[in-house]
């Protein structure tokens, strides 16, 4: 006798599984990737965030994706290099490393004040400062209170310049 699957309408998160399931098993989402956010995948499968949060708890059960808190979910495993489309903070310090790098501000160079970058990026003061000390956590700038932030010297910059 064949084993039948289930009977009647599919429970949305059901569908919501299967719809992850299936992008991995197609090569849409690959592993390390990020998913899209909760209120995305309930968007797109109209359902209700708590409906969307049981989808994700059953692909967490079954092994298939990993969540990092105030992060987000990404297809596992967890060892996976992560692929996710870069933060606001992350592009603008991107925008200004690059700068630098090209020699767009030079060593001891005050960079542009947070009100021109938040003009220029179109980003929030917290959005801003946040690029601002990534680029300081890295060694490109340094930041003299009260004065501003400056390019350090290029002996500080990390190797991967």
């Amino acid at each position: 006798m064949t084993k039948r699957g289930p009977r009647g309408p599919v429970p949305i998160y059901q569908m919501i599984v299967n719809a992850i399931k299936a992008d991995i098993n197609n090569g849409t989402l690959k592993a390390g990737q990020a998913l899209p956010t909760e209120a995305e995948i309930g968007e797109t499968h109209g359902a209700s965030r708590l409906t969307v949060r049981k989808a994700l708890a059953i692909l967490r059960e079954d092994g298939v994706i990993y969540t990092i808190r105030a992060e987000g979910s990404y297809v596992g495993p967890p060892d996976a290099p992560k692929i996710r489309e870069p933060w606001p903070f992350e592009k603008v310090a991107a925008a200004l490393r690059e700068g630098i790098v090209k020699g767009g501000y030079e060593p001891d160079e005050v960079l542009p004040s947070e009100t021109e970058m938040i003009e220029e990026y179109g980003m929030a003061k917290k959005t801003v400062r946040a690029a601002v000390a990534l680029l300081r956590e890295e060694g490109w700038v340094y930041t003299v209170p009260a004065i501003g932030t400056f390019v350090s010297a290029r002996d500080k910059w990390p190797d991967a310049h």
